[in-house]
């Protein structure tokens, strides 16, 4: 029954994408638009910088000295803090480069990798800044500086999932490659353009064009689609659950990133359920005063 659906779902797609042919390439061109003008701009510098970090003793001064706290917190290798001091800056699916190169290095295992992945799910500000102008400018770094504190929080819930970390590994410098550091990151950027496009075209098939709709599938459609909105309280709590969940665009560019590494994403995903009702939650205690 179930592969009767799966065939019959991919033949009722295919005709969509026939009957709409103009839509998806015109979707198609917008996500290589969106690609080239701020995705890639906005996540080459720092896949690049990560790999001269990791190539150096850089990360080993920068988790001695802060990752020490972070592992008696979290109970993660002081490695796992690196993940989330540069996700702070260049976001996701960002952090799931960090988490592929700390585990190449075998620095982390792979209860660790989901662990800092679940509570990684952060986003570059400035580019957050630029897409949710419809809002104050208060409220944009009110839930930027929240999501910052809910994945803190989903951290603290999860730090007795399968603890098993050793804070005695150091990483041997290495000699940084340029070339293949470019290499890697035009990989891990053209994985996430073929999501990225892939998505915004499945969400212009869609019947009903809403911004929560988008959004579940890609992130930055939705986020810009709420604009449209109305009612400001709508739009705060809007943008609230598409930074909670991230979309499937990016939920697929992750695993994506991550493919070879085999990991249970069981608590990724019971994560972003919890990231969703406690951001609702403090987003309605928030709007109670102006209701």
């Amino acid at each position: 029954m179930i592969n009767k659906i799966k065939k019959l779902t991919i033949v009722l797609l295919i005709v969509l994408i026939i009957l709409k042919r103009p839509l998806v390439i015109a979707s198609i061109l917008n996500g290589i638009n969106i690609w080239t003008n701020s995705t890639f701009p906005a996540l080459f510098p720092f896949l690049m910088i990560s790999d001269l970090i990791i190539s150096t003793d850089l990360i080993n001064y920068i988790t001695d000295y802060i990752g020490i706290y972070f592992s008696k917190i979290f109970k993660m290798s002081k490695y796992s803090s690196y993940v989330f001091i540069m996700s702070l800056i260049s976001g996701c699916p960002s952090n799931a480069k960090y988490i592929k190169d700390l585990l190449d290095k075998d620095l982390i295992n792979k209860e660790e990798a989901v662990k800092i992945l679940s509570m990684s799910l952060l986003y570059n500000p400035i580019y957050i800044l630029a897409l949710t102008t419809y809002l104050k400018f208060s409220d944009s770094v009110f839930i930027i500086v929240l999501n910052i504190f809910i994945n803190l929080i989903i951290g603290l819930i999860n730090r007795n999932y399968k603890v098993s970390y050793n804070n005695n590994k150091k990483l041997i410098p290495e000699e940084y490659n340029i070339t293949e550091s470019i290499s890697k990151t035009i990989d891990t950027l053209l994985i996430v353009l073929g999501s990225l496009t892939t998505f915004i075209a499945l969400s212009s098939l869609l019947p009903i064009s809403h911004p929560l709709l988008k959004g579940i599938l890609e992130i930055t459609i939705g986020l810009t689609d709420i604009q449209f909105t109305e009612g400001y309280k709508y739009k705060l709590i809007f943008t609230g659950i598409l930074l909670a969940f991230g979309g499937l665009s990016i939920h697929t560019q992750i695993k994506s990133i991550l493919k070879d590494k085999n990991l249970d994403y069981g608590l990724f995903y019971k994560s972003r359920i919890i990231h969703l009702i406690l951001f609702l939650l403090l987003l309605y205690l928030k709007t109670i005063p102006t209701t």
